[in-house]
């Protein structure tokens, strides 16, 4: 074996395990409990079903803050405050 194969294979280890062990750290999540005890982690990747008064259907639609909502095809908002 030789000698510069086995540090760059070392080295590549550890350039590997670096990348990684930073995904893979846990960052601390904010929780938030409304008033209706549903517990609420994160507004990004939240979708709901509801009847969409533009599109007359039901539609998909992302929460953009707490209890608000927006149509992912017309882009409306829906406020349930």
């Amino acid at each position: 074996m030789n000698w510069v194969s086995f540090f760059s294979g070392v080295t590549t280890v550890l350039i590997t395990y670096a990348l990684f062990s930073r995904v893979l750290e846990e960052k601390p999540e904010e929780i938030e409990v409304d008033e209706t005890g549903v517990v609420v982690s994160g507004f990004s990747g939240r979708h709901v079903t509801l009847s969409c008064q533009t599109c007359r259907k039901l539609k998909k639609h992302r929460e953009v803050e707490l209890n608000l909502y927006q149509c992912t095809k017309c882009k409306r908002h829906v406020d349930l405050r």
